[in-house]
């Protein structure tokens, strides 16, 4: 929090103002249990306020409020309806950013493609996908006796429930990869600079 706080201090000019918002965000986590009460303060309070830029809004979600929701996500196995759920946060903490759009003498919300166009940077979901890639390969280029490795190809026993299987963690590692054209993910992790090329693509690829 210290680095945060410090980000504060350099991006509000005005000494009362950085030192209200340094307290206000400090007095939350101290009184919170939790960082969910942290994160809609910064949402709604902090990135819609007109005495911040626009450009200093969006570095304040990417490196404030954006890592909150993505901590640990390289570990998820994402639905679709988790996809859905962190595309509409997103967009909601956009619209908020980029304000309404008066036209013909009314003000109405901007369309979430013109969004899309002003923000002009990987989206919440390719920012997780491609942490998972990079997750991915970094276990299995650790020695086979490493604990993450054993626990990623661990068999646990037991059956499976009746119905659809639910996917695992490298079943949506392998379809990412598929996606962006590499067949056999595991061989091309051998390989750092391809791998790193590969999550590169991935933040900006559109279907991923």
């Amino acid at each position: 929090m210290l680095s945060g706080r410090g980000l504060c201090n350099e991006l509000i000019t005005r000494p009362e103002e950085s030192y209200r918002l340094c307290c206000v965000v400090v007095c939350d986590l101290e009184t919170s249990k939790i960082g969910a009460p942290y994160i809609y303060d910064i949402s709604n309070l902090r990135v819609k306020s007109q005495l911040l830029s626009r450009k200093t809004r969006i570095h304040i979600y990417k490196t404030l409020v954006r890592p909150i929701f993505t901590y640990t996500t390289e570990t998820w196995t994402m639905t679709k309806n988790d996809e859905r759920r962190l595309s509409i946060f997103e967009r909601k903490v956009l619209h908020r950013i980029y304000g309404p759009i008066c036209e013909r003498g009314q003000w109405q919300k901007r369309y979430n493609r013109e969004l899309e166009e002003l923000y002009n940077e990987s989206n919440i979901v390719n920012v997780i996908k491609s942490s998972r890639l990079r997750w991915a390969g970094h276990v299995v280029r650790m020695d086979e006796d490493e604990l993450p490795k054993k626990i990623l190809w661990t068999n646990p026993g037991g059956q499976r429930g009746h119905g659809q299987p639910k996917s695992r963690r490298t079943d949506g590692v392998e379809e990412d990869a598929r996606k962006l054209g590499c067949r056999n993910w595991l061989a091309a992790v051998q390989n750092r600079g391809c791998w790193r090329h590969l999550l590169e693509g991935a933040k900006a690829h559109p279907g991923l």
